[in-house]
């Protein structure tokens, strides 16, 4: 999904705004406010690892994610901490956690109910009794605003990089069309990704958990118009 932007992927966040001590620290609160000493995490979803870096401090921390060059980019900042290639939907790790989280909307990705029902559920199984699921939402549907374009530019010593995108929606699923400008002495590349997320509905991602034998807690998440899921396993 991200393999070929993997290198960019940090430079282009950092630039818009994206605050992951912040997250991660308030991602700690929610964990330690339902599961006090809590000490094993795992991140599903945990792209390059900006998450990890601060959870780290607070937790035995353990990534998964499907991109290998997304987890690549994480094994230059997280050195020794166990990160797989995995599928979330089939996740089988054979250990459980205090802590489960899946943010930033990448449990978007699953493509029906069914997918999101048997993604959740995998998360689930990876909890011991008392642990806490957080889960990101896609936008809402009622939030989701149809046509939009976008424009990010970021800078480093090496390279200059420009985002331009656009988005729309075919019933419950949305496109995303991402186009990127990389420039550094050397050349000028242009590379181009196609994301496909589902529009689920609050009832879907409660529906999931309850399915999983969680508890369901919705507060906001950290992006407008998308919603975070927690869920706490009976003891």
């Amino acid at each position: 999904m991200f393999s070929e932007s993997a290198p960019v992927y940090d430079l282009i966040y950092e630039a818009s705004g994206k605050d992951y001590a912040a997250e991660s620290a308030d991602v700690d609160a929610l964990i330690q406010a339902r599961d006090p000493g809590a000490r094993r995490l795992l991140d599903v979803g945990c792209g390059t690892g900006g998450h990890l870096r601060h959870l780290r401090a607070h937790y035995d921390v353990f990534g998964v994610d499907l991109d290998p060059q997304m987890l690549a980019e994480a094994r230059k900042h997280l050195g020794e901490i166990p990160l797989v290639e995995a599928d979330m939907r089939t996740l089988a790790l054979g250990t459980a956690f205090d802590a489960v989280i899946c943010l930033f909307s990448v449990v978007g990705y699953m493509r029906s109910t069914a997918e999101l029902d048997t993604a959740i559920g995998a998360l689930a199984r990876h909890l011991r009794p008392g642990g806490v699921l957080i889960v990101d939402g896609w936008v809402r549907p009622d939030a989701w605003r149809e046509g939009s374009t976008f424009v990010q530019v970021a800078t480093s010593d090496e390279m200059k990089v420009a985002r331009v995108g656009r988005s729309r929606r075919d019933g419950t699923t949305t496109h995303l069309e991402m186009h990127y400008l990389i420039a550094t002495t050397e050349a000028v590349d242009h590379l181009v990704e196609h994301h496909t997320l589902t529009l689920f509905s609050p009832q879907d991602y409660e529906t999931a958990l309850e399915r999983a034998g969680l508890t369901v807690e919705v507060v906001d998440g950290p992006m407008d118009g998308r919603d975070r899921y927690l869920g706490v396993k009976a003891r």
